[in-house]
């Protein structure tokens, strides 16, 4: 069952993922095979011994890896190494060696607590988010809830537990709530490629939409790189500093104010997930993408009462 888990995964498809072999692609393109070849240290682990490295992130990157040096190019897999497990096994064809590390979150912060590029700019930080949260459940609690080998993250199941909308009415206006409820990390976390996006609209009695917030900048929830040319965004390997940083801490509730225009019955908001921003999967040739297709994580619907 956790084989056929760990299939299921992004472990399974670190490096065949369409969009990491787009990225890794463009990179070569942009700045060459040695920039472009330090994705392997997220996206495959080498052996011990240097001949070769996995195309994934295998079973033996977690039960078998020890650390030879910081961060995740540091990590490397020992195939003499004693199999990590969870609990004693009373009778195994190998050495079983019980590390709570595979419990308690430690292992996945091997990779997913923080990476810098080149120019020192944090392309990730989802391990001090998670330790500014003061107790919050553990990465395994989460992603990997009864051993499941899916680690699933930005998925369905786990976004739409992640935050929370609502509305009141004040004056003429709808405020709109949006809450990082269940995340023990900023939402989005890990890659700048990642955005979440508040879509209201105001619908009339017949169900015509009368206005949407879709110009509204305070609706996107995201970090934005910037190049030294002051474009934003940048690719990763490009990035000289973070044009702005507008995404929900763990329990950070944002609240956003829209006036409610003339005739409107009800209010419609909806919490969307992108991997990918829609203009990027274009030029990548990944618009389609099933991988890439938005998620939506939370939805909320109120009728707006009538005027005083």
């Amino acid at each position: 069952a956790q084989g056929a888990g760990w299939e299921q995964s992004l472990h399974a498809a670190a490096s065949s993922d369409p969009l990491v072999k787009a990225m890794r692609e463009w990179a070569q393109r942009d700045a060459g095979e040695a920039v472009a070849a330090k994705c392997a240290d997220c996206h495959s682990v080498p052996l011990l011994d240097g001949t070769a490295r996995s195309a994934m992130v295998t079973c033996e990157a977690c039960h078998q890896g020890r650390r030879l040096g910081p961060g995740p190019a540091g990590w490397v897999i020992d195939p003499a190494h004693p199999v990590r497990a969870a609990r004693a096994a009373e009778s195994a064809p190998h050495a079983v060696a019980v590390d709570e590390a595979l419990t308690n979150g430690e292992l996945c912060l091997v990779c997913h607590a923080e990476l810098h590029n080149a120019a020192g700019v944090a392309l990730c930080t989802t391990g001090p988010e998670h330790a500014a949260r003061r107790g919050a459940a553990s990465c395994v609690d989460c992603h990997a809830d009864a051993a499941d080998h899916r680690f699933e993250g930005a998925t369905p199941r786990p976004l739409a537990r992640a935050a929370a909308l609502s509305v009141d009415f004040i004056g003429g206006e709808a405020v709109v709530a949006v809450t990082n409820s269940g995340a023990g990390h900023s939402l989005p976390t890990g890659s700048a490629l990642r955005r979440i996006g508040l879509e209201v609209a105001f619908l009339d009695d017949t169900g015509t939409v009368l206005r949407r917030n879709a110009d509204d900048g305070r609706a996107r929830f995201e970090k934005v790189l910037r190049d030294a040319d002051g474009n934003a965004p940048a690719p990763p390997w490009r990035a000289v500093a973070q044009a702005r940083d507008t995404r929900l801490v763990s329990g950070e509730t944002r609240h956003l104010a829209y006036a409610v225009p003339a005739g409107a019955a009800r209010i419609e908001a909806r919490l969307v997930f992108h991997r990918a921003p829609a203009a990027l999967a274009a030029r990548l040739g990944l618009a389609d993408a099933p991988l890439l297709a938005p998620v939506v994580m939370a939805r909320f619907t109120r009728e707006v009462p009538p005027a005083p």
